[in-house]
C-alpha cells in the first residue's frame, strides 16, 4: 500500500511542480506579479481601463506573471477568465490579457460578447504588430498601452475584413487633401487679385501666382507652405488664448480626481475560449 502511495505521489508529482497559482480574485484591473510596471504605469493603465468599463460597460483585465510552469496557456487563460467572471453576466463582454514574462508569450482571451468586434485573426494582428515589438525591448508598458488603445477603439467599432485591405491613401483621403489645396489657392488669388488686394505691382503678383499654382498640386505639404505664406502676408491671423493656463489647470485636476479605479471585480461574464496566442 506505501509503495503505491508513492508511485501515485511521483506520477502527479509534475502536476502540483507546475501547479499555476493565480489569485482568486483581481483587486484592481492590471495584476502585475511580475513588478515590471511602475507604479505610475499600474495607475495609467487601472485608470483608463476603469474610464473605459465606466463610458461602455466592457471589462478588460490584464494578468502578468513569470511563468507558465507548464501549463496550456489557452487553458489556463480560459480558467483565469471564469474564476474572476470577466464581463457582464448579461453581455459577455469581457477580454483578459495573460502575460508570461519569462515564456515570452502572451495571450489575448476573449469573452463571447466580443468574438464578433475582435475576431481572433485581429487580436493576433495586434499582438504582433503593436504589442510585441515593445515586449523584445523590455518595455511592457508600451506594449501593453498601445494594444489596449486598438482594442478599445475597435471594441466600440467594430472590426471589418475591409479594414485590413483598405488602402489609407484612398481617393477619398486625397480628395480631402486638394479640396483643401484649392481653397488656399483660391483665398491666395483674391489676395492677389481682389478689390482688397496689398500687392499691386505686376512683378510681386506673378511671383505670388506662380508660387501659388505649383504648391496647389503639392499633396500635404502644399496646403502647408500656402498657409504659412498667408500667414506671413498677414491674410491670416492668429488669436492666442489668454485662458490657456486655466484649461490645462482643469485638465491636471480633472485627471487627478479620476485617479482611481473605482475597481468592483468581474461582473459574472463568461468564455467560449476565443482569442489569440502570441511571442516575443
Amino acid at each position: 500500500m506505501i509503495i503505491k502511495k508513492f508511485i501515485v505521489f511521483f506520477i502527479l508529482f509534475p502536476v502540483f511542480v507546475n501547479a499555476q497559482n493565480y489569485p482568486a480574485k483581481p483587486v484592481n484591473y492590471v495584476t502585475d506579479e511580475t513588478g515590471v510596471l511602475t507604479n505610475e504605469q499600474l495607475l495609467s493603465l487601472n485608470t483608463k481601463l476603469a474610464e473605459f468599463e465606466k463610458n461602455t460597460s466592457n471589462q478588460f483585465f490584464i494578468y502578468m506573471t513569470q511563468s507558465l510552469n507548464g501549463s496550456d496557456m489557452a487553458s489556463l487563460c480560459q480558467e483565469i477568465f471564469n474564476a474572476w467572471q470577466i464581463g457582464s453576466k448579461n453581455n459577455n463582454n469581457g477580454l483578459l490579457i495573460a502575460i508570461f514574462i519569462n515564456d515570452h508569450k502572451f495571450r489575448i482571451h476573449t469573452g463571447y460578447g466580443l468574438e464578433g468586434p475582435l475576431p481572433d485573426i485581429f487580436t493576433k494582428r495586434i499582438q504582433d504588430n503593436d504589442m510585441a515589438p515593445f515586449f523584445k525591448e523590455n518595455d511592457y508598458y508600451s506594449g501593453i498601452d498601445k494594444g489596449l488603445d486598438q482594442l478599445i477603439y475597435y471594441s466600440k467599432n467594430e472590426f471589418k475584413p475591409e479594414d485590413e485591405n483598405r488602402n489609407p491613401n484612398g481617393f477619398g483621403e486625397w480628395a480631402s487633401i486638394y479640396f483643401i489645396n484649392v481653397f488656399l489657392f483660391l483665398w491666395f488669388l483674391n489676395s492677389i487679385f481682389g478689390k482688397k488686394a496689398k500687392y499691386r505691382k505686376p512683378k510681386v503678383k506673378t511671383i505670388l501666382l506662380i508660387t501659388a499654382i505649383v504648391l496647389s498640386f503639392l499633396p500635404c505639404v502644399g496646403p502647408l507652405i500656402l498657409y504659412i505664406i498667408l500667414l506671413v502676408l498677414g491674410e491670416i491671423k492668429i488669436g492666442l488664448s489668454r485662458r490657456s493656463g486655466s484649461v490645462s489647470n482643469s485638465y491636471s485636476s480633472s485627471s487627478d480626481s479620476s485617479s482611481g479605479s473605482g475597481f468592483d471585480g468581474g461582473g459574472g461574464g463568461d468564455s467560449g475560449g476565443g482569442g489569440s496566442d502570441s511571442s516575443w
